[in-house]
């Protein structure tokens, strides 16, 4: 049987995945949690990371060398960053590049990760249809590049960087492309699946309290379908 491991930010991108598991059990491993059983007809392993690269990371080799995952699917929110995404619309990655990685100053293009002698890191087209193929039909999906950094984006300077260089991203968050980079250097498939919770300008982390549960409740939903179907 597939094991899926996924992995989500925050409590609210979890809590919904973590309530469907059956014959759930718990496991602590590096201080974080890590649920295992069995959802629709796959074995799971979930655990919410935390906020941030480092953390997501972690937790991405672990899903790979402990609970010998076969895939990851990472869930939760995102801000828009194209014109044409709106909040409540869902991204499904078919790329992630790290976008804070700044090795310019070394000749060197944004995001250019050396141990891999690349800067973008390709989705599993499998698991990004898997996913796109258990979304309802009255919500709006988007594929394309997703973008992860150690900031929340919020403002003019912020976006300026990211238009400059990435014009053709999707959405931001903070754990995508550090999942990505550790299952590309692991040869492990993956994707991002992202619920839109804020357009990341000014009023980013005002709709990010408004909506972030929200979404993440959305995306997990999805995932839950995707296992059942």
């Amino acid at each position: 049987m597939t094991k899926i491991g996924i992995i989500a930010a925050m409590d609210s991108e979890v809590q919904l995945l973590k309530e469907n598991i059956q014959s759930l059990t718990t496991q602590v491993i590096a201080g974080t949690e890590y649920y295992t059983g069995r959802i629709g007809n796959y074995e799971v392993a979930l655990t919410r990371c935390g906020i941030g690269k480092v953390s997501a990371a972690l937790s991405a080799q672990i899903m790979i060398s402990v609970f010998h995952s076969d895939c990851i699917i990472n869930t939760g929110c995102a801000g828009a960053l194209a014109k044409n995404i709106s909040i409540g619309d869902i991204v499904i990655s078919t790329s992630t590049i790290e976008w804070d990685l700044d090795l310019e100053a070394l000749g060197l293009p944004r995001g250019f990760i050396t141990a891999l002698n690349e800067r973008e890191m390709k989705a599993s087209p499998h698991w990004s249809q898997m996913v796109k193929n258990a979304i309802p039909d009255e919500m709006t999906v988007h594929e394309g590049l997703v973008l992860s950094g150690d900031q929340f984006v919020s403002t003019p300077e912020q976006r300026h960087i990211i238009e400059k260089c990435f014009p053709t991203a999707l959405c931001v968050e903070m754990e995508g492309a550090a999942i990505g980079h550790v299952c590309a250097q692991n040869n492990i498939p993956f994707c991002v699946v992202r619920c839109m919770s804020d357009t990341a300008d000014g009023e980013s982390s005002v709709n990010f309290e408004i909506f972030s549960a929200q979404a993440g409740e959305t995306s997990g939903n999805i995932l839950i379908q995707m296992m059942n179907a």
